[in-house]
């Protein structure tokens, strides 16, 4: 399949090219470099400005709070959805619909136009325009790598989402700094350049579902009984949310503990850095783990560490040395996502692909939401240490999970769904 300006992918299986001479791969991924910076420099900078045009911390907790919410709602669906329509174009409608959000909330700023009531509005579609491209994206993934290559690619995923969570946050407060409108526009126009990159890729996109439509809830159903039907999706689905809940519990904990002892500002945002540069690191490091390390393996290894490299962190709370322990712990988290997706992935029939990665990914994060609230309130009734020393025997929990649960006992194959 060819076009004059596009991009060459084979229809059915994407030829074997290292990832950086895949064109395909290659435009997804920088878009995505750019759409996720944006997203975290416009992260940081919608409390800045509620805060800015209220002066209430409430309501700067209220706009995230609705947004988390709202992404977290519209994840079952988006699965659905992603199955439904040709992914490409559902990742180039997302984008072009973010780009135009935030280029219209940051006119509405520069003409002082713009109340929170309307921040918070930009703020819960644009989440939900996200969500829906997620599941998109990486539903779209195997028609554009070879499956040898998954493990691969979502490596590279993983380090773009850190490289971004590293700069982003940042660099949104300085062009905060340069202007209330400026972090909006940026992420803006990182959205269109999204929308440019994706428009280029070629192949098919478009499941076919042999089957016929059903109501969308009897959709999203399908999903869930799939994942609950193969062992190693049914182990992770039980064993992810701690884990989640756990690296944002400590990650939190500790932000919180050193406000609480009085540690500047500048200080914990190095702190927060070095954590980031641990799991960039990682990201680094995992497609040298490819094909060496099985998920049940990964998953065992990465919750042992944890739950030892936080109990040392709990120990060293409040000093700027609890980044070390860490970062440490995050350093097998690229390849243990890697490797999840990839058996996600090749789990999953490509008609109900985008049902299956949703269900998995909102299960491994819903419990996270709690963890901020959690940590609070260990850290103010009780104190920083125990706060990572709770999240540290949750980690401990999902290590013995590892040993327990059958799925993570056999090998990792489409096969196994029969059991």
């Amino acid at each position: 399949m060819s076009d004059a300006g596009g991009i060459e992918i084979p229809t059915d299986v994407p030829r074997q090219v290292p990832l950086r001479r895949n064109k395909g791969f290659r435009m997804l991924w920088i878009g995505q470099v750019l759409s996720d910076t944006g997203t975290q420099i416009s992260g940081i900078a919608y409390p800045l400005l509620v805060l800015a045009l209220t002066h209430s911390a409430v309501l700067a907790g209220v706009v995230g709070t609705v947004r988390a919410i709202t992404v977290l709602c519209v994840q079952l669906p988006a699965g659905a959805l992603a199955d439904r329509f040709d992914r490409r174009r559902t990742m180039m409608v997302c984008d072009i619909t973010r780009a135009a959000l935030l280029a219209l909330l940051g006119i509405l700023i520069v003409l002082d136009l713009a109340s929170w009531q309307v921040v918070l509005a930009v703020s819960v579609i644009e989440g939900a325009a996200g969500a829906v491209f997620d599941p998109s994206a990486a539903a779209a993934l195997p028609g554009i790598v070879p499956d040898g290559q998954l493990e691969q690619a979502w490596a590279a995923t993983e380090a773009r989402t850190y490289g971004a969570g590293l700069a982003g946050p940042a660099l949104g407060g300085v062009l905060f700094g340069v202007g209330r409108a400026v972090p909006f526009l940026a992420d803006a126009v990182s959205y269109a350049v999204s929308f440019g990159m994706v428009s280029r890729i070629r192949g098919r996109f478009r499941p076919e579902n042999p089957a016929g439509r059903k109501a969308l809830w009897r959709e999203v159903t399908d999903g869930l009984q799939l994942v609950w039907q193969v062992p190693i999706l049914r182990a992770a689905l039980i064993q992810t949310p701690l884990v989640n809940f756990a690296f944002s519990g400590v990650i939190f904990s500790t932000i919180l503990a050193m406000q609480q002892h009085g540690t500047p500002t500048t200080v914990i945002g190095l702190v927060q850095a070095a954590i980031a540069a641990g799991g960039l690191l990682g990201a680094m490091v995992a497609p040298r783990l490819q094909g060496r390390m099985r998920l049940a393996t990964l998953a065992a290894t990465i919750t042992l560490a944890g739950a030892l490299l936080f109990g040392a962190a709990a120990l060293l709370i409040p000093s700027p040395l609890v980044a070390a322990p860490v970062a440490l712990a995050l350093l097998l988290a690229p390849a243990a996502n890697a490797a999840l997706v990839a058996v996600v992935l090749r789990s999953a029939p490509e008609e109900i692909r985008g049902r299956v990665i949703s269900t998995v990914m909102m299960a491994a994060t819903a419990l996270a939401t709690l963890a901020p609230l959690i940590a609070g309130l260990i850290v103010q009734h009780m104190s920083g240490t125990w706060a990572v020393g709770t999240f540290a025997a949750t980690t401990a929990v999902a290590a013995v999970l590892c040993l327990i649960l059958p799925g993570f006992r056999h090998p990792e194959s489409p096969a196994a769904a029969s059991g």
